[in-house]
């Protein structure tokens, strides 16, 4: 029972990083708003037949392909928004959707787990599926056509088949290092890691119409986005596992207690969104991640402070400002990523920075966990809080690197589009 469980969440987080790319860049070249609307159907469908689920194998195969619906409709979102909004405008959007997704995040944890102990865990996917099922009906009347650019040619199956099982070899071998240890066949998967990135690159310089295209993979943004990304999801998941082991394991804390303590964390990543959407409009998505990655870098350090003196109010108290930190970050990196590529490249762009995101967590829970996860004591959770808020300094020195889009401030007026450049005039106040 305990290795279905594990799997049932294992399973889908690797098919979440391994097609994200792949469905990124098939809303690229089909469109968005019909690749959204595949992926409410697919989460949908599959939730009930996941309540339907007749043994262990059925379970997580049905769970699996849900989650793909859902990862489906992330890189479709942020690329609908940034049509929909003008470009000084997009970290306001990404605010917006992160803050959402944020809140969706809260909403799970607080009451799926009184609905599983009062109705069991069957119901709870068909409530899933009756949610993804009215979105869909939302979206059909309020989404609007897939009528903007859109990227030329077919899918790259050879590059898709090629990335899938790069992405897969790394995630499933660090995922597994971390449950089996040192045992052959994860260490098999990580040393075969470099022959598929070659072969990968192989394929793409050869590929007509590439699923990664080289002006996405050439822009700096890409690259910087893409690695502070990775080691953002890193930190704050590693981080974010590890924590309720501390407080039940070394300060004695009951679950329901820990609980409590860390809905906040989550919680606070909602609240920030309408600030960190301000802010990023005002001064720009680099200086916006930044400040955020710093800010968590020191909320993380505080909290190997509290595990080093064994404090549950210090972990309580860093506990949601660490969500608010984060809460600044994610939507500067992902609108900086939106200002990186053209707008037939949307899709892959972001489907990019949240696989790296998906690998980032993987590296971090396998890592982190096999650091501290059976200690008794303080001492190998002071380490690795001190490695995740290391993730976060290294992150704040990347985004030195970005490119940052133009800042407007909140009272002059958007650019003028007349085929010509004109840069607003402030205004004159008297």
């Amino acid at each position: 029972m305990p290795s279905t469980i594990a799997w049932v969440t294992t399973a889908p987080m690797l098919a979440s990083a391994v097609a994200t790319p792949v469905l990124g860049r098939l809303g690229d070249l089909r469109g968005h708003r019909r690749l959204y609307l595949f992926g409410l159907i697919l989460a949908g469908t599959f939730s009930v037949l996941t309540a339907m689920a007749w043994g262990a194998p059925s379970l997580i195969a049905f769970r699996t392909l849900s989650q793909l619906g859902a990862a489906a409709t992330v890189p479709a979102t942020f690329a609908i928004l940034f049509r929909a909004y003008p470009a000084e405008q997009r970290v306001r959007a990404s605010s917006l959707a992160s803050g959402t997704l944020a809140g969706a995040a809260v909403v799970g944890v607080v009451i799926g787990g009184p609905l599983v102990d009062l109705v069991g865990w069957r119901p709870i996917f068909l409530v899933h599926a009756g949610i993804a099922f009215l979105a869909l009906a939302f979206a059909l009347a309020t989404l609007p056509k897939d009528d903007g650019v859109r990227a030329e040619g077919d899918l790259d199956v050879a590059g898709a088949a090629a990335l899938a099982i790069a992405t897969l070899l790394l995630t499933f071998g660090i995922n597994r290092l971390g449950a089996w240890g040192l045992s052959p066949i994860p260490l098999i998967c990580l040393a075969l890691v470099p022959f598929a990135v070659w072969a990968l690159v192989v394929i793409e310089r050869r590929a007509p119409s590439p699923l990664l295209p080289l002006r996405v993979l050439a822009a700096r943004n890409t690259r910087v986005v893409c690695a502070a990304t990775f080691l953002l999801g890193a930190g704050w998941m590693g981080n974010f596992v590890i924590t309720p082991l501390l407080l039940l394991s070394v300060l004695g804390i009951s679950v329901a207690v820990t609980s409590l303590i860390t809905v906040p964390r989550a919680t606070f990543i909602m609240l920030a969104a309408p600030v960190a959407g301000r802010l990023g409009v005002r001064y720009g998505e680099r200086r916006l991640v930044i400040v955020a990655s710093a800010a968590l870098a020191l909320v993380l350090g505080l909290m190997a402070v509290g595990a080093a003196i064994e404090s549950v109010v210090v972990i309580a108290l860093a506990l949601p400002l660490s969500g608010w930190a984060l809460g600044h970050a994610q939507p500067g990196l992902i609108s900086a990523m939106g200002h990186a590529v053209r707008e037939e490249d949307f899709g892959v762009a972001v489907s990019l920075q949240q696989t790296a995101n998906q690998i980032g967590a993987v590296v971090g829970i396998g890592l982190f966990t096999a650091l501290a996860a059976d200690s008794t004591t303080p001492g190998p959770f002071v380490l690795v809080f001190l490695l995740t808020a290391g993730c976060a300094a290294a992150a704040a020195v990347l985004a030195l690197r970005m490119h940052d889009s133009r800042a407007i401030e909140p009272h002059l007026p958007p650019p003028v589009d007349d085929g010509r450049e004109v840069l607003p005039l402030k205004q004159e106040h008297p």
